[in-house]
């Protein structure tokens, strides 16, 4: 809803502005979030991340889940044979594993949702600041975000690919600082494929 809302809002400032002469030097731009966070080195490692404490969860899940299936099979088998008692206290005693499972799984299901929302506005906020760099640099005055609702748009205004190159030299230049630096290699004399 939010994003219908500023996709007419941007509608209705490029209307206004058509009809000026200032419609003529407008410059806009199109841009897929989605596949930068996705693609970009950044959120690669975010969603790595996201992975593992994901299995992480799952294991402890699992074993509970298992736990209480073992339980569950012992009451079926030794049914018969316990007392009202000791059943009862078998019975409290898998449905306190069910609940511990419960538990376990709702607080994994929260943590992740907090993990992904908190990693993605991490990534959001380093790319914010090339998708600035690229506007700058290209003097754009409207990004409008492609699933926003495009219906159509000239591919030479996507600065999908700028804004993710950045992205992830910047991600290389930050990761290199600290590190030695290495020659690099000379150049091959004589061969190559010039023009």
């Amino acid at each position: 809803m939010r994003k219908a809302a500023i996709l007419w809002v941007a509608v209705v400032a490029v209307a206004l502005f058509a009809g000026s002469s200032y419609a003529e030097g407008l410059r806009a731009a199109v841009i897929d979030v989605n596949k930068i966070l996705n693609d970009s080195e950044a959120g690669m490692a975010a969603k790595k991340k996201m992975e593992a404490r994901y299995n992480e969860i799952k294991k402890s899940v699992d074993a509970k889940q298992e736990e209480a299936r073992k339980l569950k099979e012992e009451i079926d088998k030794q049914k018969v044979m316990l007392g009202k008692e000791k059943l009862k206290e078998k019975e409290d005693s898998l449905q306190a594993k069910l609940n511990e499972l419960r538990e376990i799984s709702q607080q994994g299901e929260h943590e992740m949702q907090t993990q992904q929302g908190e990693m993605t506005r991490e990534v959001f906020k380093l790319v914010e600041a090339q998708v600035d760099a690229v506007v700058k640099a290209e003097k754009i005055n409207i990004v409008i975000e492609k699933s926003a609702g495009v219906i159509y748009y000239d591919k030479s205004m996507d600065i999908t690919r700028q804004v993710l190159d950045r992205l992830n030299k910047s991600a290389g230049e930050a990761a290199t600082k600290g590190q030695p630096e290495r020659k690099k290699a000379e150049p091959k004399k004589g061969g190559g494929g010039g023009k």
